[in-house]
């Protein structure tokens, strides 16, 4: 006999009841939804999640749900042991400056996606303690909307060094995972040679700053807004900023500057700049006109590119000193309303 709901299906076999739940996007933990809700609340790491937009099935059984921390036991052959806990690596997903970036998740049903990143050379070891140091700052940041965009960071999960199994004795981070967010700037620009439509990088250059306003007010400076740190939300509106290895307060000197993305950084800009709000700013102009087909060192854009989004990109990217994250975003959206009208929806599609 079966039981179709709007969101949930019971399946009745040999008088057993075998549920399959709906997963949470999040963490991968199931959701017991009440018959018509329209969202649920995750039980594992308090997610909310609409019920109308699309999520993973699996089914279920009760041994399933017995907990375990022995790996020999579990059908994953290698694993890495940080914490009380053991962790099973994926696929490689990133492979950035110092760091090797992967899909992993706990050793244990039900279990949790994160994002693992393993330092490759010990040279490089203040770089990931510092990013972590970075992101604990924003997640306790009483800055205005910190409830909104302190989500919208990286969510620390766990820091130290691996103490078993694969990449023992290696630094590691781990993050939880971002269901959606898969495509980094440069897939985007891969994807579109010619660059993506104007009307699109609105939104796009909307949430950069929304974020950067957020982490400007909270005192730091990202220091890196560079296409493999912007990841793209497929078929939605939403950009994450990542890489926070180079962040500090302002005035700290930058760290390191990655000669392989030397034209998305502002002429002058060198190892011991002091930070400001002005780098972060300069290099999201430059993505941004990166990622509309145009050349991010000489600032020129395609001839399609209406002249005053053109016009603020270069202002922006030439001289940012005395501009404010969150006032441009305004700027932004009287712009487009001037040039575009109407807001409408404009996704970045990507293969999946």
């Amino acid at each position: 006999m079966y039981h179709k709901w709007v969101n949930f299906i019971q399946i009745e076999r040999f008088e057993e009841t075998v549920s399959t739940a709906l997963m949470c996007p999040q963490c991968n933990a199931p959701l017991q939804p009440s018959r018509f809700a329209r969202q649920v609340t995750c039980a594992y790491c308090g997610a909310v999640v609409q019920l109308g937009e699309p999520v993973i099935r699996r089914e279920i059984f009760r041994q399933a749900f017995l907990e375990w921390n022995d790996p020999q036991s579990h059908s994953f052959t290698d694993y890495l042991s940080l914490g009380y806990h053991h962790w099973a690596p994926g696929g490689l997903l990133a492979r950035g400056s110092s760091c090797d970036v992967y899909r992993a998740q706990r050793a244990r049903w039900p279990s949790e996606l994160v994002i693992l990143k393993v330092l490759r050379d010990h040279k490089d070891a203040a770089r990931l303690e510092n990013e972590w140091q970075a992101l604990q700052t924003l997640q306790g940041s009483r800055a205005p909307g910190a409830e909104t965009f302190a989500r919208r960071a990286p969510q620390p999960v766990l820091h130290g060094t691996v103490s078993g199994g694969i990449f023992a004795g290696q630094s590691v981070s781990l993050f939880r995972w971002e269901a959606g967010f898969h495509h980094t700037f440069e897939a985007v620009q891969r994807n579109y040679p010619q660059g993506i439509p104007p009307r699109a990088s609105i939104w796009v250059w909307r949430r950069i700053l929304e974020t950067l306003s957020f982490i400007h007010n909270t005192g730091l400076v990202h220091g890196a807004i560079l296409p493999p740190h912007l990841l793209v939300q497929q078929n939605d509106h939403g950009v994450r900023l990542v890489g926070y290895g180079c962040a500090g307060v302002s005035g700290q000197p930058l760290a390191v500057v990655q000669e392989a993305f030397a034209a998305y950084y502002p002429p002058g800009i060198k190892p011991g700049t002091p930070l400001s709000p002005a780098l972060d700013l300069g290099m999201s102009a430059r993505c941004l006109v990166g990622l509309l087909g145009g050349d991010p060192a000489r600032l020129t854009l395609p001839a399609s590119i209406p002249a005053p989004l053109a016009t603020l990109l270069q202002r922006v990217a030439h001289s940012p000193g005395a501009e404010n994250a969150w006032a441009l975003r305004e700027e932004l959206g009287h712009l487009s309303d001037q040039v575009f009208g109407a807001p409408q929806f404009n996704p970045i599609v990507m293969p999946s």
